[in-house]
């Protein structure tokens, strides 16, 4: 963490422990008015706050898997010839639902509607069903998933968080695809919550539903029947507050919409207007205290780890833990200008792995991507600390070597070789490489395409080979 970074959290966690204290002692001053503030302005928004912390920890992963789902070129290929073999598919939503613990994984193609189930289920769905109308919803909404929770007879009947990702690699919608989690968390977050602040918590879904609104997952109340007139308010607002008098009680209601899961989370809380009011803000401001401590702890480990699965989402390939192309262009033009700007040599490797598409013909796609993962283990350990390792596309991978010259790059290409030919693996792969050292007045599409035309060379005379690149 930068020191800019530790003192804007310091100068926030200062402002908002200064501004709850005093917000709280004037509140003892204008007594009922004040409290009421205190609790529409800070107490109900920061625990709405918190709960959504916890909430998007909670779903976040689902989130995540449904997305590397519905971008899996694996499904993309099979959705292009589904006919072919249904077994790779359920062995692939089996894999994916035990990966991550899901209750439940499925795929529905949209050319027929067809629900495809981890353990093996076909099915049909039926658009004018109640039960199927999540997947007219998924393709209506403008957002790549949605979320949606049911009782689904599939499923036993469970609770389940479903997350529905349109599979989308171009303008036309493949399927829909996700995964679904039980409510058990979910409600035990709720629970919790509800027991210390002693403050209801529920959600209102895309349909209007009030989820946990009781002690049940579902009620018969809807939004209207619980706001009135309000409704369409809270509907067309992000945070929407209310109080409302009923009974000798004051009721303050906190709302917030959760555009990521396409949920609103409300916070309520009801309060005797024969309290003891300074009781209630000495109570107040303490429990406020430990909130907005636990709140900017909670966000900041919650940021800090999503910041870096972000990072290395972004900057390295999921299979063989090398860069992936997008974070190695700038890394490529960051070292080819150091190159030209202090005169150092570099030299750059592409290499392929021989007759890999026989390797995915024959075993499967589960283990051509244990081959790519153990060729990419290869490379890293034998370049170490001397250069970068990128996996280029399918099965290519490009290795720049700053501070080399072209016969340490040779060398290194056949110390490749060797620990290939001498290592174990499921299926026994050879590479071919080509190696092209950088002119200093050469772009850096000219050193790849000399690079690529030298790799080009070794797999035209015999495979399993380094070819040094022409000059430029």
């Amino acid at each position: 963490m930068t020191k800019t970074r530790y003192r804007y959290n310091l100068i926030l966690t200062i402002l908002l422990l200064t501004g709850f204290i005093f917000t709280s002692w004037f509140s003892l001053i204008i007594a009922k008015q004040s409290l009421f503030q205190g609790i529409e302005n800070d107490a109900l928004p920061l625990t709405s706050h918190l709960i959504h912390t916890d909430l998007q920890k909670q779903l976040q992963a689902p989130i995540i898997i449904s997305s590397q789902m519905a971008n899996n070129t694996f499904l993309h290929a099979w959705l292009a010839k589904k006919n072919e073999d249904k077994r790779v598919l359920f062995e692939y939503l089996r894999q994916t639902r035990a990966d991550y613990d899901a209750v439940t994984s499925f795929l529905v193609t949209s050319d027929d509607k067809t629900y495809y189930r981890y353990d093996g289920q076909v099915t049909q769905l039926n658009t004018r069903d109640q039960q199927d109308s999540w997947y007219q919803e998924t393709l209506d909404n403008a957002h790549a998933y949605t979320l949606n929770v049911d009782l689904d007879p599939r499923d036993d009947h469970q609770a389940i968080v479903f997350v529905n990702h349109k599979i989308q690699p171009q303008e036309q919608v493949l399927g829909i695809t996700g995964v679904g989690v039980k409510l058990d968390h979910l409600k035990r977050l709720i629970d919790k919550y509800q027991h210390i602040y002693n403050r209801k918590v529920y959600f209102i879904d895309h349909k209007g539903r009030l989820l946990f609104y009781t002690d049940s997952t579902f009620t018969d109340d809807t939004i209207t029947d619980k706001f009135g007139s309000h409704s369409a308010k809270l509907l067309n607002k992000k945070n929407y507050k209310l109080r409302l008098e009923q009974d000798e009680q004051t009721i303050f209601i906190n709302s917030r919409y959760l555009e990521q899961f396409g949920w609103y989370l409300v916070v309520e809380q009801s309060l005797n207007q024969d309290n003891s009011f300074s009781d209630t803000l000495y109570i107040n401001l303490l429990m406020g205290v430990v909130i907005t401590t636990v709140i900017l702890f909670s966000a900041q480990l919650t940021f800090n780890h999503y910041q870096k699965r972000l990072e290395k989402m972004a900057t390295y390939d999921k299979l063989t833990n090398t860069y992936n192309r997008q974070a190695f262009e700038p890394l490529l033009q960051a070292q080819l200008n150091k190159a030209r700007n202090q005169f150092t040599p570099l030299v750059m490797l592409i290499l392929d792995v021989d007759h890999f598409k026989q390797v995915n013909d024959r075993h499967g796609h589960l283990v051509g991507d244990k081959v790519l993962a153990h060729v990419a283990q290869i490379c890293k350990t034998v370049v170490g600390s001397r250069g970068f390792t990128c996996r280029w596309g399918g099965e290519e991978f490009v290795i720049l070597l700053p501070k080399t010259t072209l016969n340490d790059g040779q060398a290194l290409a056949e110390q490749i070789h060797n620990t290939l030919a001498q290592s174990q693996c499921e299926v026994k792969v050879t590479a071919s490489m080509g190696i092209a050292q950088y002119h200093i007045d050469e772009s850096e599409d000219g050193l790849l395409k000399r690079a690529d035309a030298a790799l080009y060379k070794a797999k035209s005379t015999g495979r399993n080979r380094s070819v040094l690149a022409e000059a430029a």
